[in-house]
């Protein structure tokens, strides 16, 4: 019975990874941006790290803060590589271009996207209840 039970789980966690990493449901767009956010040091160079911050995403635009202007007037002649290097460790094209702000209020919400991942979310966790 253990067995089976492990199988289950691995055959669970499988899924999981599926549907996280597949790039087509909100569930996954969330999560990819969740590992953007967690290892943006890893992803774009300790330099950057400390002068940018990923602070929004939306249909393939990622939003990033930048310190100040000077930095901001060098982060805009870096925004290919940086996106290429982003594209590179994710193995996919989620990053279409990049938009610099200094202003985190400017970032625009995503209400439905938002909406979409407390919906997945909840079918996730009643769907693990009842097995």
């Amino acid at each position: 019975m253990a067995n089976k039970k492990k199988t289950n789980l691995s055959a669970s966690s499988d899924v999981l990874q599926a549907l996280f990493e597949n790039g087509k449901s909100e569930l996954s767009v969330q999560f990819i941006r969740w590992k953007l956010w967690k290892k943006w040091t890893e992803y774009v160079g300790p330099t950057m790290a400390q002068i940018s911050e990923p602070v929004g995403y939306r249909r393939g635009v990622l939003f990033v803060w930048v310190k100040n202007s000077s930095w901001m007037q060098q982060l805009v002649f870096m925004r290919e590589p940086m996106k290429d290097a982003i594209n590179k460790k994710l193995q996919q094209s989620y990053v279409r271009e990049i938009h610099l702000t200094m202003d985190r209020k400017s970032v625009p919400a995503d209400a439905l996207a938002s909406n979409e991942l407390k919906e997945s979310i909840s079918q996730l966790m009643k769907e693990e209840e009842g097995e």
